[in-house]
């Protein structure tokens, strides 16, 4: 890791399944796991997260709380990755969904990230580090 770089977390559940690892291998294609990598070995290197590619302005709110959507298209549909930060240049993967016509499948994607954020804040659940494969 060199200076500036983000480290990316994966939410793994409370049952200790890697929900994004599981998210990647079932839901994605080969082009859609490619895309994934290509995006966060983008976005690793990018200062301020206000830039990465595939960032939807506007988070999710839930009371106090928020939530921020990373979006890219692959094998012809529209994927999303909701999470939040967990320190400085850190970031933790809460969920991975489809998106398409203001519809997300699984249809409580953001209901559940907010819920996978409160399961890491009480310490229910943890996260396990994301390899981000720069080349």
């Amino acid at each position: 890791r060199w200076k500036g770089s983000w480290t990316f977390w994966d939410y793994v559940s409370p049952s200790g399944t890697n929900m994004i690892e599981e998210w990647v291998a079932k839901d994605l294609l080969d082009e859609g796991r490619l895309f994934f990598e290509k995006l966060l070995k983008n976005i690793v290197k990018t200062e301020n997260h206000l830039n990465w590619i595939g960032l939807r302005k506007k988070p999710f709110k839930h009371g106090d709380e928020r939530v921020w959507e990373l979006g890219f298209f692959a094998d012809g549909r529209p994927y999303r990755i909701l999470g939040d930060f967990c320190g400085p240049k850190e970031a933790v993967f809460l969920i991975g969904c489809y998106h398409k016509q203001g519809v997300y499948t699984p249809a409580d994607a953001k209901d559940q990230a907010f819920k996978r954020k409160g399961f890491l804040r009480n310490g229910t659940a943890t996260h396990h580090q994301r390899n981000v494969k720069i080349y």
